[in-house]
C-alpha cells in the first residue's frame, strides 16, 4: 500500500514544523495528525497551551470522559510522572483545575532543571477491553544494516514483558503489501483467538494497518533517501486498540526523526565491476614471497598452491629481489609489481599491513584489476583511519577483498585454470572440485571456510570459496550478485558476522529475487558472540532477530546449527538438479528404531499414501511377511538383502504419490554387501542406490548409522552424488528443509 503524494506533503510539513522548533520528536497530537493523513483511525484531540482555552465549545465534541496528556519535549514517559489523567468533562472549570494540578505534580518530580511544558492535549476517551488481543503495538525502528523494521506485537503497558517472556514480537521489513500483510496475519498466534471469538475482521484491520505503517516506515527511511526529506528514527504506536464501537484506534503514539542529508550516498548499490579476476585472472602476482627456504612465508605458500594449479602466469614479488624455488621451478622475485613484464589482473598481498598503503601508491604501470589483502590490521591501527588513508591510495577501478582474509579459491575446470590463495598447504587442507561442483561459499571468517572445506572433503561441492574478512571494498552483496548469474553455481552458502551500513537491506532485496538457494549461518547471534565477532573482523553485528526476520521474509535458508548448515549445503548441492513436487515422503530402512525416529522427525513432511500398484508391489516383495507394507516408512528388517532393498526403494520411486525417498541403513547385517571387500560390487546396496539415484528424478537422501569401518560403503554413495548422513534424524531434518524451500519457490 502506498502513501498518497498529498499525505506525504502534509506529513513533511509536520516534520518541518518540529525541525524548525529544534525538536527531533513529534508531539502526540502531531503523531495523531500524521496517522490520520495516511488513513488510520485516531481519537479526537485538541491541543491547548493555556488552561483558559478549556471551554464548553472545546469539550462538546467529546464524550463523557476525556484523557488529558501533558505535552513536553522533555518528557517521554508521561504516565510515570502523572502526566496522563482520565476525567469527566462536564465542567470546564474542573478540567482546568485538573490540568493545573497535573502541572504541579509533574514539576514536583524535578529538583534541579525543570522540564518545559508546552501545553496539554485533550483526547477522546476510547472504550475498549484490555483482554489479550485487543491491544496491539506497532513500532518502527531504523536498523543500521537493514534500514526500517516494523514491529507488531501485543500492546499495552506490559508489551515488552510479554514479548520477552511469552511471545516474541513479529518483525517485518517494509514494504509490506496488503497481500503480504494478510499472509502475515495467517501466521501470528493471536489469530486463533480472533477466529474463536468470531472477530475475523480484526485480522483484516491489523493487516491494513501493518501495510500502511510499513509504507510510512519505508518512505521515511534511509533506503528511500532520494525521495524523502526526513527519516523516522523510531516510532511506537502503543496501543492500537479495538474499540467497543468497532474501530481500530491508535490511542498513544511517539515518533523521533532526523533530517535527511542530501549528501547521503546510495549505500545499497551493488558493484560487480572487476570481480571476475578474483576467480579467473589473466596474470597473478603474489606480494611478499620470501627467498629464504628455511623461513615460513604465507606468500610462498600461496605461490606454491598457485604453482600446483599449473598456472603459467604466476609471478612472485619481494622488494629485495632474488629467486625462489617453488616445486620444480625456479621463480624470479620481482622487486615491484611494475617490473613484471606481463599485465597482471590479480595481486595477492601477504606482506605486513603497515606497507599496504605504499604498495598501492607505488604501482604506476602494472595496475591489477583485483587485489586480495591477506593481513589483518594490528590493534594499534585504527581501522576507520586505515580505510580513510587507503581511499586516497587506491587507483580507480581496483577492487579489493579483505583485509584480514584468506582470499579466494576457484576450482580448476573447463572454464578456468583455477585460483587458490587459502594459504594452507595441500597436505593439511585438501580442497578439490570437479565439473559437478556447484556451491560458492562466501565466508567472513577464514577459519569457518577452512572448517567447511575440511568437513565436506569427501563431497567436493565447492566450486568457489571466498574469505572476505573486513569488506573494505567488495561486499557480500557484490559477491552474491556475481554468483547469482553464474551458470555453474547452483547454491550460495554464506557465513556472515556483520553487515555494513544498509548492506543488510541490499542483501534482503537481492535474496527476495534470487533464483538460487541462499543458505546462511550467522555468527554473533548473542551479545557475547557479537563482541567476539567485532574483535576480529572490525564489523558491526546487528540485531540477530532483525536478520532472522529478513531471512524468513526473503526465503533465505537460515540455519541456527552449524552442523545442519553443512548438511544443508551438501544436500542442496547434490540434489540441485532433482525435481520435487510436494512434501510426501517414503522411507526404506532396515532397523525398527530408525523407522520410528524417521516418522517422528518428519516435521512438515507427510507420509505418502502409496498407490494400489505400489501396495501390490510391496506385498510381492514381502516374502518373509515381516514388513508392514501399509505404511510408507518401511522397516524392511535385517533379513532384506541388497537387491530386495533396492526393489523396495524403486517401488516408491515409481509411485507418483511419493515426492522424495529416505534410505536408512544399519550396515552391520550379513545380508548387505557393506564391508570394504564387498561394497564395491556392482550388486551391492551402495551401487544399487547410486544407480537408482541416477535413474530417477526424485530426491533420495541416505542415512548410514555405523562406524568408520563402513567408510568405503558410504564413500561409494557419496562419489555417486548422494547426500549421506551418519544419523537418520539429520537426514530427515535436512530433507524437510530442502523440500520446504523447493516447494515454496
Amino acid at each position: 500500500m502506498n502513501i498518497s503524494i498529498g499525505a506525504i506533503k502534509k506529513i513533511d510539513e509536520i516534520f518541518e514544523k518540529a525541525y524548525k522548533d529544534n525538536r527531533n520528536m513529534l508531539y502526540e497530537h502531531e503523531v495523531y495528525e500524521m496517522l490520520d493523513w495516511v488513513g488510520l483511525d485516531v481519537p479526537k484531540n485538541v491541543y491547548i497551551t493555556k488552561t483558559k482555552q478549556i471551554t464548553e465549545e472545546v469539550l462538546n465534541p467529546f464524550g463523557e470522559k476525556v484523557v488529558i496528556k501533558v505535552v513536553s519535549r522533555d518528557i517521554i514517559h508521561k504516565q510515570k510522572l502523572g502526566g496522563v489523567k482520565i476525567v469527566n468533562k462536564h465542567d470546564p472549570v474542573f478540567v482546568q483545575y485538573v490540568i493545573d494540578k497535573m502541572k504541579e505534580e509533574i514539576l514536583s518530580h524535578y529538583t534541579d532543571t525543570k522540564p518545559v511544558i508546552e501545553g496539554f492535549l485533550i483526547v477522546e476517551f476510547i472504550e475498549f477491553s484490555s483482554s489479550l488481543g485487543n491491544e496491539l503495538l506497532f513500532g518502527i525502528k531504523s536498523d543500521r544494516a537493514f534500514g526500517p523494521v516494523l514491529t507488531l506485537s501485543k500492546g499495552g503497558d506490559d508489551a515488552e514483558f510479554f514479548a520477552k517472556y511469552y511471545d516474541p514480537a513479529n518483525l517485518i521489513l517494509p514494504h509490506l503489501s496488503i497481500e503480504e500483510a494478510n499472509k502475515l496475519m495467517n501466521s501470528i498466534k493471536i489469530r486463533h483467538k480472533y477466529n474463536e471469538t468470531g472477530h475475523t475482521e480484526y485480522m483484516e484491520l491489523i493487516a491494513k494497518n501493518a501495510s500502511i505503517i510499513s509504507a510510512l516506515a519505508y518512505h521515511y527511511s534511509k533506503v528511500n533517501f532520494e525521495n524523502t526529506n526526513y527519516y523516522i528514527s523510531q516510532a511506537d504506536f502503543n496501543p492500537f486498540v479495538f474499540s467497543k464501537s468497532g474501530k481500530f484506534v491508535a490511542v498513544d503514539g511517539y515518533v523521533s526523526f532526523e533530517k535527511a542529508k542530501k549528501t547521503d550516498e546510495n549505500l545499497m548499490k551493488v558493484n560487480i565491476d572487476n570481480l571476475v579476476p578474483f576467480f579467473k585472472p589473466d596474470g597473478v602476482a603474489v606480494i611478499g614471497v620470501t627467498s629464504d627456504p628455511n623461513k615460513y612465508s604465507m606468500g610462498k605458500e600461496i605461490a606454491h598452491l598457485m604453482h600446483e594449479l599449473d598456472r603459467k602466469d604466476l609471478y612472485c614479488v619481494n622488494p629485495k629481489g632474488g629467486t625462489v624455488q617453488i616445486g620444480n621451478k625456479q621463480y624470479k622475485l620481482y622487486e615491484s609489481i611494475d617490473q613484471i613484464e606481463q599485465k597482471v589482473e590479480l595481486a595477492i598481498y601477504t606482506a605486513p599491513a603497515k606497507y599496504i598503503q605504499s604498495f598501492f601508491e607505488n604501482m604506476k604501470t602494472n595496475i591489477p584489476k583485483a587485489v586480495v589483502l591477506i593481513p589483518g590490521i594490528p590493534s594499534d591501527i585504527n581501522y576507520e583511519d586505515f580505510k580513510q588513508e587507503l581511499q586516497h591510495s587506491i587507483k580507480q577501478g581496483i577492487r579489493v577483498i579483505g583485509p584480514n582474509c584468506m582470499g579466494t579459491y576457484y576450482g580448476k575446470g573447463s572454464d578456468a585454470v583455477g585460483v587458490n590463495s587459502l594459504f594452507i598447504e595441500e597436505d593439511r587442507l585438501h580442497i578439490s572440485s570437479n565439473e559437478q561442483s556447484n556451491v560458492v561459499l562466501l565466508s567472513q571468517s577464514g577459519g569457518m571456510a577452512i572448517t567447511m572445506i575440511d568437513k565436506l572433503k569427501n563431497t567436493p561441492v565447492f566450486k568457489a570459496v571466498v574469505s572476505f574478512g573486513n569488506k573494505y571494498d567488495v561486499k557480500i552483496t557484490d559477491l552474491i550478485a556475481l554468483f547469482e548469474n553464474q551458470d555453474n553455481i547452483d547454491v550460495i552458502a554464506l557465513y556472515v558476522e556483520g553487515f555494513d551500513l544498509l548492506e543488510g537491506r541490499t542483501f534482503f532485496e537481492m535474496a527476495k529475487q534470487a533464483n538460487k538457494p541462499i543458505i546462511v549461518y550467522k555468527g554473533g547471534k548473542t551479545e557475547a558472540g557479537a563482541k567476539a565477532a567485532q574483535s576480529h573482523t572490525a564489523s558491526m553485528t546487528g540485531d540477530y532477530e532483525v536478520f532472522k526476520a529478513a531471512c524468513e521474509q526473503a526465503n533465505v535458508i537460515l540455519m541456527e546449527d552449524a552442523s545442519m548448515y553443512m548438511n544443508c549445503i551438501k544436500t542442496f548441492s547434490l540434489l540441485s538438479h532433482k525435481t520435487i513436487n510436494g512434501m510426501n515422503v517414503a522411507g526404506v530402512l532396515n532397523a525398527g528404531f530408525e523407522a520410528t525416529i524417521a516418522a517422528d522427525e518428519l516435521g512438515t513432511l507427510k507420509m505418502a499414501q502409496q498407490s494400489d500398484e505400489t501396495i501390490r508391489r510391496l506385498s510381492q516383495l514381502n516374502t518373509h511377511g515381516l514388513v508392514d507394507t501399509k505404511t510408507s516408512i518401511l522397516d524392511v528388517t535385517p533379513m532384506t538383502d541388497d537387491v530386495m532393498y533396492g526393489e523396495y526403494i524403486e517401488a516408491f520411486l515409481k509411485d507418483d504419490h511419493v515426492d522424495c525417498v529416505i534410505v536408512g541403513v544399519v550396515p552391520h547385517v550379513e545380508n548387505i554387501k557393506s564391508t570394504p571387500d564387498t561394497c564395491h560390487n556392482s550388486d551391492s546396496l551402495a551401487n544399487i542406490v547410486v544407480d537408482l539415484f541416477n535413474k530417477y528424478d526424485k530426491p533420495i537422501i541416505v542415512s548410514v548409522n555405523a562406524s568408520e569401518y563402513y567408510g568405503e560403503f558410504v564413500s561409494v554413495m557419496e562419489k555417486g552424488g548422494l547426500p549421506v548422513f551418519s544419523d537418520i534424524r539429520s537426514a530427515v531434518r535436512t530433507l524437510e528443509i530442502y523440500a520446504n524451500y523447493k516447494n515454496n519457490q
